[in-house]
């Protein structure tokens, strides 16, 4: 899920009454915050004095900070937040949050993504070297070259005076 390429069909409540159609999509990487978007959105239907937003259709915005009738206002905190979390992990990011009961819509994002980060930190791979240990470092304690001679102990045991 790439949240710098959300995109939310915007159209009001009235305009669904009237079977108008008239609703467009909004670009929310256009706007800094939630202001913003709203402001656009007013100028959009200037015709309306107090329109009620309805969000037919969207793209890239997880299901928890949208649905029809509402838009979170937490939308455009979250997508700062998470742009210190790699996109492969966005997912992954919002599954931890939902198994761990982390409401996205109403907690701190940032702190959700420090704690998301503290707990999965990727540790550096070491890579494996060889020692540098010359080969005929272990010839000396090899115990069955050296120390014990098999043929003499034979003749010791089944000597010809064995009585």
């Amino acid at each position: 899920m790439k949240l710098s390429e959300a995109e939310v069909v915007v159209t009001t409540q009235q305009q669904i009454e009237q079977a108008s159609g008239k609703g467009d999509w909004f670009h929310l990487a256009e706007y800094g915050d939630a202001g913003e978007f709203y402001n656009a959105c007013c100028l959009y239907f200037p015709e309306e004095c107090n329109p009620l937003f309805r969000y037919p259709a969207w793209e890239n915005i997880p299901d928890a900070l949208i649905n029809e009738q509402w838009f979170s206002p937490n939308f455009f905190e979250f997508r700062d937040a998470v742009e210190r979390i790699d996109e492969e992990e966005i997912d992954y990011f919002l599954k931890w949050c939902e198994y761990h009961g982390h409401n996205i819509a109403d907690d701190d994002p940032h702190q959700l993504v420090a704690h998301f980060q503290e707990i999965h930190t990727s540790y550096p791979e070491f890579e494996y070297e060889e020692p540098d240990i010359p080969v005929d470092t272990y010839s000396y304690q090899n115990p069955v070259g050296t120390s014990c001679n098999t043929e003499r102990y034979c003749v010791e045991v089944f000597d010809d005076n064995y009585d």
